[in-house]
């Protein structure tokens, strides 16, 4: 199976670790110094809207100097060829893509102290089932099927920070899934066949080609086996296909990071005691101390107690212990097995409840 982006695999897990989010590709005309000073500001607007998740974040007053400030942010930047399809680009005038990598302690400050919301590095893969109709034809888009299309979607579900998979559509699929069922958005099927990639939110879309040539497109987003959240729906015409698929990513991008960002305010810190059983060796010992450490919400990291095949740790985190939960449990890493008023962790004086987690094979 060809994954849409080169970041994310088919996957074990249901979420990836996003890498990639302070970098962002802007288009230019020339190399020169002016023109970068330039489109500064456009690549930053780029990455605090994969950071946040909010399309209109770059305009907020709040973070009016931050943008401001684009330039002396900036830590790297190369350029990179234009794709082979970029023919908009080219009759625009655009040569080649600037890739600048930015400051993310400063930018990271800067969306906290402005009370926005982030959306963390582990994300909520996403796979897509896609229903397309375009005069005669009429398919399930596939992995490995149309390269166009794929690289398409895979170039803004990037710009998104969107982990975005197309499912194989090979015999275990079509047993279980039809052209009538992905059109007709039959939630209960969907499910079904999307089990056997392991994601927790499926993007199911319908794109008809109109006779008057507009393309119509009707997206509905799903939380797989999450029969307590509603799914979501939106639809849009739009004059070209590709428009419509940037309908889809960003409906999808926008409803996903309202669910998983959190607000982290400059007072909100906490303390929240994690009690990992599963750990026998000093392998199982630092993967457990790594993942925690890779947590967003989690800024310290302190081991209290070493009993047996049991770790005890003490996290300091920014937000609530809602967030680290949620966090935690979008990673695949960890399983919650035990109530947080199931043990109590000693730190000195002080005694702080704890979860109680088993550390995943």
């Amino acid at each position: 199976m060809l994954v849409i982006q080169a970041l994310f695999i088919l996957p074990e897990l249901n979420a990836a670790e996003v890498k990639g989010l302070y970098q962002a590709k802007v288009p230019v005309a020339n190399q020169t110094r002016e023109q970068r000073l330039e489109v500064y500001p456009d690549a930053l607007a780029q990455v605090v809207v994969k950071l946040t998740g909010d399309q209109a974040v770059a305009d907020l007053a709040e973070l009016s100097g931050l943008m401001k400030r684009a330039r002396t942010l900036v830590q790297q930047f190369h350029y990179e060829e234009l794709a082979p399809d970029s023919e908009a680009l080219i009759e625009e005038g655009f040569t080649r893509l600037l890739v600048v990598s930015f400051d993310d302690q400063a930018i990271t400050q800067a969306l906290i102290e402005a009370n926005v919301p982030l959306w963390g590095h582990t994300r909520p893969e996403v796979l897509l089932w896609l229903a397309i109709e375009d005069r005669e034809t009429r398919y399930i888009l596939a992995a490995n099927a149309s390269a166009e299309l794929e690289t398409y979607l895979a170039n803004h579900a990037k710009v998104r920070g969107l982990p975005l998979i197309l499912p194989l559509v090979d015999l275990e699929d079509q047993a279980q899934l039809s052209f009538a069922d992905v059109w007709g958005d039959f939630r209960p099927n969907l499910v079904q066949a999307s089990q056997r990639y392991g994601v927790k939110a499926i993007l199911v879309g319908r794109l008809i080609r109109s006779s008057r040539g507009m393309w119509q497109a009707r997206w509905s987003l799903h939380y797989n086996n999450d029969v307590t959240t509603p799914s979501e729906y939106w639809h849009a015409e739009v004059n070209l296909q590709q428009e419509a698929l940037i309908v889809g990513v960003d409906g999808a991008a926008d409803r996903i990071a309202q669910r998983y960002a959190q607000l982290y305010s400059i007072g909100s810190a906490d303390s929240v005691g994690i009690k990992i059983k599963g750990v026998n060796d000093l392998a199982s010992y630092a993967r457990s101390m790594k993942y925690l450490e890779s947590l967003d919400i989690v800024t310290d990291v302190n081991v209290v107690t070493v009993r047996a095949d049991e770790v005890q740790f003490l996290l300091d985190i920014r937000g609530d212990s809602r967030g680290l939960e949620q966090a935690i449990a979008l990673g695949g890493t960890l399983v919650q097995i035990g109530d947080e008023d199931a043990l109590l962790i000693e730190n000195g004086t002080a005694s702080t409840r704890a979860f109680v987690y088993q550390l995943l094979p």
